[in-house]
């Protein structure tokens, strides 16, 4: 069976939250190009044409924002294989990232030149079903961890003092909330680096589409007295709860304002029902602490024609490069 062309927006929900259809609207409204999504059977695969370094690019729609960016609707029968001739549109380079490792043996399998290599891990887990149960699943150094923060920041501040605020974005207060984050992440670790989702224009633009396509996107907001020390950005399904992002004040780390923060977003969670937590891509150690399950992503290049072929040659001797660099760096 062919791979067919369908419409986005015929798109149905996943249980993922990045792969919710509002999610992937999205993405296409954000990322410049072009958005198709092919089908064979129940399968679906939304793809993005784009410009890239004087490149025709074909990619996973949304890869930059979504957990992970797999095929949709895939069964038992696994993820059918995806050829160049499938592809509607020329492209002189197919670059998917944060591929599940599952399907990435049916991207261009008879590419002589494909390059296939782990890309990042995402981390998630199951949510028990209630607060001391969820608690009890930690390690007893994280319990006894979390406990001693949440004390301390007591005893410091009073006990009263330390708050949490959920607020649900909306076209009323996007500018006021946003700016109340900005100005945190400006005292932040990722602000300072600049990497700060908080005070990207990208990110903003992408996360207030979101919202517009009717995705319930929180800001949560945790403070020590009258010092706001902590800040996350969440979205969540019915099935699951994803935590976009997290900041917290570098002057006030030694009180974990931001490992405290998350335990009320997962408490809040925990009493809605919510039977899944994603954390998002990337090893941390707080993600280890709340027992989330890494699960590797792939990222798999095609060369399409010949100028395809070169680029895939640079990024090969670019990653060599690294690698002697790495190795240099150790000995």
């Amino acid at each position: 069976m062919p791979w067919s062309v369908d419409a986005l927006e015929g798109l149905q929900s996943g249980g993922a939250v990045s792969d919710a259809a509002s999610w992937l609207r999205a993405c296409a409204e954000t990322d410049a190009g072009e958005t198709v999504v092919l089908r064979q059977g129940r399968v679906l695969l939304p793809l993005h044409w784009r410009r890239r370094h004087g490149l025709v690019v074909v990619e996973a729609l949304g890869q930059e924002h979504r957990s992970v960016a797999g095929p949709l609707g895939v069964g038992e029968e696994g993820m059918p294989a995806l050829r160049p001739e499938d592809l509607p549109h020329k492209a002189d380079l197919a670059d998917f990232r944060r591929f599940p490792a599952a399907y990435a043996d049916s991207l261009f399998p008879s590419c002589a030149s494909r390059l296939a290599r782990v890309d990042i891990e995402r981390f998630k887990r199951t949510l028990a079903a209630d607060e001391e149960a969820f608690l009890a699943t930690l390690s007893k150094g994280a319990r006894k961890d979390l406990h001693y923060a949440m004390r301390r920041v007591e005893r410091v501040f009073g006990k009263d003092a330390a708050r949490h605020e959920a607020v649900i974005l909306q076209a009323a207060n996007w500018e006021a909330t946003w700016e109340k984050a900005a100005g945190l992440a400006r005292r932040s670790w990722q602000g300072r680096a600049g990497v700060s989702v908080f005070t990207s224009g990208k990110r903003e633009r992408f996360l207030e589409k979101l919202m517009q396509n009717g995705m319930m996107v929180k800001m949560h907001f945790y403070r020590c007295g009258d010092v706001l020390t902590a800040v996350a950005i969440t979205m969540e399904t019915n099935c699951e709860i994803l935590i976009y992002a997290h900041e917290y004040h570098c002057a006030y780390a030694k009180y974990r304002p931001g490992h405290i923060l998350n335990f009320h977003v997962i408490a809040e969670a925990l009493s809605q029902g919510i039977p899944i937590l994603d954390f998002g891509v990337g090893a941390t150690r707080h993600k280890y602490e709340w027992q989330c399950v890494p699960q590797t992503l792939w990222r798999v290049l095609v060369p399409l024609n010949w100028k395809g072929r070169l680029a895939l040659a640079y990024q090969r001797a670019r990653w060599a490069c690294g690698g002697l660099r790495d190795r240099a760096a150790k000995t």
